[in-house]
């Protein structure tokens, strides 16, 4: 169970690139005891970013084929029911990404750029605002990928954990996790995994 304080903390993760362990402070904690339902809706590719300039030509069909299969290859790797579910250490436990899945992959048809991309901290909240969800109440966690970095071969992404009812965010981290394996859904995806390990070890 992820329990916490009623004062505002910060937390960060140094980038691999750096070569140091992650330095983790808190951001915003978790109120202690409030709840007792984890509900984990995955992975919403819709503000990812790829700096990946070779591949800007294929946009239009790349924007099309991965945001689905990215979801399909974080699912396997990361089983929500025991992987997720015991790392966070939650009994009552809900996978939910039917929810946002139609949001999760309406990625931009320029999503494929040359430059770097951030989503500001200050607008997860009008994010996960915007998601239609069966349930009134619970703990969501959501991870929210910002950037897939061709030259770091890194994916940058925020774990959000949020109040069902309010969706007010009460907790908010960017990881980062390498990108080891080979073909563009593999990849990509293997950072968002290798991102949330490192997340949930600490």
């Amino acid at each position: 169970m992820l329990y916490g304080h009623d004062r505002d903390q910060v937390l960060s993760m140094k980038d691999p690139g750096d070569k140091q362990p992650y330095d983790i402070a808190w951001s915003v904690m978790l109120p202690a005891g409030k709840f007792d339902t984890l509900i984990y809706y995955g992975v919403d590719f819709s503000k990812v970013r790829i700096n990946d300039a070779p591949k800007i030509p294929r946009n239009a069909v790349y924007c099309q084929a991965y945001p689905s299969a990215w979801i399909a290859w974080v699912e396997k790797e990361m089983p929500p029911d025991v992987y997720v579910r015991r790392m966070l250490g939650y009994k009552n436990f809900i996978y939910q990404q039917r929810d946002i899945f139609k949001v999760s992959i309406a990625v931009s048809p320029r999503f494929i750029t040359g430059y770097d991309n951030t989503i500001p901290p200050d607008t997860l909240n009008a994010i996960v605002a915007k998601y239609h969800l069966q349930a009134k109440s619970g703990l969501g966690l959501v991870l929210i990928p910002e950037l897939f970095s061709k030259p770091r071969e890194t994916a940058y992404t925020w774990v959000v954990f949020f109040d069902v009812n309010s969706r007010k965010v009460l907790f908010k981290a960017k990881t980062y996790g390498k990108c080891s394996h080979m073909g563009y859904t593999a990849h990509w995806a293997s950072g968002v995994v290798d991102g949330f390990e490192h997340f949930a070890e600490h």
